[in-house]
């Protein structure tokens, strides 16, 4: 739509703001059929990558929301909101007097287990006990020390401990509260370099020209004076059901600048999928309709040809055009484009 509407007040100005230059309208003899003064441009081919601009907000590259594995009421909180941790550290434990009751109790049952397992064994060396009733017990064995294994394992994760240093940056519950499991009770973000990324959209014609890798430069608000080094990190799989865009994650380098989840900025990415193309200045083109707009070339002849060409975007006071759109073409009138008819007979100006 935003393209749509720079084209029709592109068409307004060349209109309106027709170039002038000498001989333009000239026409000593007053014949209609005089060659109709116009300037040309030679068309050259190019692939340098046009910048797709779009925005979005900071993010932080790796958020983990940290959980009890089991339900409980909270004992101790350790950090809070804000706070800085170091990988390892002890955010956070539950009350464990029902956790470390049924370790013990599970251990009890290991332990009969194999105090019965070890009476059936001698009975059976003395022809006792039937071997039915040996590998009874000893599945009776496994299946206790599978249950120790399993509240130990509880009993391990009635804490928090951080899986990387970073910054807490949301605490969702205090000291005192029931937890149910997998809860969150912090949420994690890791910080350093390359540890915060801008989220943006972008539509589907300017995503499949973009690819992992691609080098980009981002402005944020907060720092409007400077520029961010950044690369294209991730792209997304399908496109957003409430949009219709694509997201991408750019990575950028905060270099010594403090960077928070919220900050607002733009990026222009480079794309390295860049197909051929032409930039044509605006005084070449003629009239448009939707994607497809016209322009004017001389033949061999010397005569006026139209060729109806695709409108890919606008490019400093120019727009670009697909190369296959223009096969065969050398030039494009630009200037008295505005004034011609298919056929008509041309003066070209130096």
């Amino acid at each position: 739509m935003q393209k749509l509407l720079l084209l029709s007040l592109s068409l307004l100005l060349l209109l309106g703001c027709r170039e002038e230059y000498a001989g333009q309208f000239d026409d000593p003899g007053g014949n209609a059929d005089a060659p109709i003064p116009v300037k040309v441009v030679a068309l050259t081919t190019s692939t340098e990558p046009i910048p797709i601009e779009a925005g979005g907000v900071i993010g932080a590259k790796e958020e983990t929301n940290l959980s009890f594995k089991i339900g409980g009421l909270i004992d101790r909180v350790y950090v809070e909101e804000g706070q800085q941790v170091r990988s390892g550290q002890l955010l956070a434990t539950l009350k464990t007097t029902e956790i470390d009751a049924q370790v013990a109790q599970a251990q009890q049952a290991v332990d009969k287990s194999r105090r019965d397992l070890e009476r059936i064994e001698r009975l059976y060396a003395d022809s006792a006990a039937t071997l039915e009733m040996v590998q009874n017990l000893r599945t009776a064995l496994e299946v206790a020390e599978s249950d120790l294994e399993i509240a130990g394992f509880n009993q391990q994760f009635a804490k928090i401990y951080a899986p990387a240093s970073g910054r807490v940056l949301k605490q969702f519950a205090e000291a005192g509260e029931l937890a149910g499991p997998g809860s969150p009770i912090y949420r994690l973000i890791s910080e350093g370099r390359n540890a915060y990324v801008l989220r943006v959209g972008v539509t589907d014609r300017d995503f499949v020209k973009i690819a992992l890798g691609d080098a980009a430069e981002i402005r944020l608000d907060a720092y409007p004076s400077t520029v961010f080094s950044a690369r294209v990190t991730e792209l997304a799989a399908a496109a957003d059901p409430y949009t219709g865009t694509f997201q991408l994650e750019i990575t950028l380098e905060p270099e010594d600048y403090v960077i928070r989840n919220g900050f607002v900025g733009r990026v222009r990415i480079f794309p390295s999928r860049e197909p051929a193309y032409v930039k044509l200045p605006m005084s070449a083109l003629v009239e448009g309709n939707g994607q497809s707009v016209s322009v004017y070339y001389p033949d061999e002849d010397g005569l006026a040809r139209a060729q109806k060409v695709r409108f890919r975007s606008l490019s400093d006071e120019a727009f670009i055009v697909p190369v296959e759109d223009l096969a065969g073409i050398e030039r494009v009138i630009t200037a008295g484009a505005a004034y011609l008819s298919e056929g008509d007979s041309l003066n070209i100006q130096p």
